[in-house]
């Protein structure tokens, strides 16, 4: 198959339509909540700059990131649209936040303290209701309140188990709800709901819902559930081609440790896709990608820049493979990547190495 002016070696499309429908899907949710986006970790390897704006433009109000460089690209961008950063942040990250207009969240007495000391911030105080990683204490969310005074304009917590343990979140949502309840919260954003949180616990929307993974049409469960469950539509199809074609003989073996040996004559064909591109070493042996709309077992271990796959059935050199998405009538979903190569869904888009993956932008596909 001619390859004339075709993308690399490997390259990732990114369905911007799709994006823009799972903001819709999550509104329509929401009942009535706004939206932050959560478009941390390059967008979940999507890309932060055109996802955000796809966001922005089917209804998103705001954005999430981790880090202040995260935030700072959105601004390089033209981005103008609030921004909330999640982590934790140094004194010096917190005046360059306060100078590219970004909000701050607070985890802690002192860093209220801090915040209420330099100029221009606005700040969101996360409640730890359970997930014990960031955020203060119900007991100090008082205090913290009252040091900030008008700089605070969210207050949120984090819901850790609302894909597994119903009971659990509904526990953290009603210490959240005292907190609310025992301190002058009046005037400023209240949020909770994750993914999970919004399309299963209406309790939990408040004045605002923040989606991360949904938003990329990857189910909240990580290796479980179908998206399109929830009518979510996955943004993201992982392609690369047939580099090579051979004929492997019985007994003869393949790649590094020469784990798989044939039973049989065989056709397979080399993919140039390994770890180094974050394609999983995990997935040895486990793996599939699509040929010719069939599924295609992975073939012994994934090494650094290559895989081989079964190519039984009239497979050429130049021919599509699809490791991520649909080809055919057939999908190999992030969900079953995640749990073939013992992992979860977020983890296979975000561990993109974006050096190595081309990024391209369709709106519909």
């Amino acid at each position: 198959m001619e390859r004339e002016g075709a993308p690399g070696r490997l390259w990732a499309e990114i369905d911007l339509e799709a994006i823009r429908r799972n903001v819709r899907t999550l509104r329509r949710r929401a009942a009535g909540a706004r939206l932050m986006a959560v478009v941390k970790a390059d967008a979940y390897g999507h890309g932060a700059l055109p996802v955000a704006r796809a966001a922005l433009e089917a209804g998103a109000d705001s954005l999430a990131v981790a880090t202040l460089a995260e935030g700072a690209e959105l601004r390089g961008g033209g981005v103008r649209a609030p921004v909330l950063v999640f982590g934790n942040l140094l004194p010096g990250e917190l005046k360059e936040a306060g100078r590219l207009r970004l909000e701050v969240t607070v985890h802690s007495l002192a860093g209220a303290r801090l915040v209420a000391s330099l100029p221009g911030l606005r700040a969101h105080l996360e409640v730890d209701t359970g997930m014990n990683r960031w955020g203060v204490g119900p007991e100090e969310a008082g205090e913290a309140r009252r040091v900030l005074g008008e700089r605070l304009v969210g207050v949120y917590t984090h819901l850790s188990c609302a894909d597994s343990d119903p009971e659990f979140t509904r526990e953290q949502l009603r210490r959240f709800d005292r907190v609310l309840g025992a301190h002058p919260f009046g005037g400023v954003l209240v949020h909770a709901a994750n993914s999970a949180g919004t399309l299963w616990y209406p309790q939990a929307r408040y004045d605002r819902v923040r989606p991360g993974v949904a938003l990329y049409g990857l189910h909240p469960r990580g290796d479980a559930g179908d998206p399109a469950d929830e009518d979510l539509r996955p943004a993201l199809t992982l392609k690369s081609y047939v580099a090579g074609i051979r004929r492997l003989r019985a007994g003869e073996c393949v790649s590094y440790g020469a784990t798989f040996r044939a039973e049989r004559t065989m056709w397979v064909a080399t993919v140039p896709v390994g770890y180094a591109d974050g394609y999983r070493r995990a997935l040895s042996g486990r793996g599939v990608a699509l040929i010719r709309g069939r599924r295609r077992r992975l073939l012994g271990r994934v090494t650094m820049d290559a895989c081989v796959f079964e190519a039984d059935g009239g497979v050429e050199v130049g021919d599509e493979v699809v490791l991520l998405g649909e080809q055919g009538e057939e999908r190999v979903g992030a969900e079953e990547l995640g749990r073939l190569g013992g992992t979860i869904n977020y983890e296979v888009t975000t561990g993109l190495n974006p050096r190595r993956v081309e990024r391209r932008y369709v709106s519909g596909v």
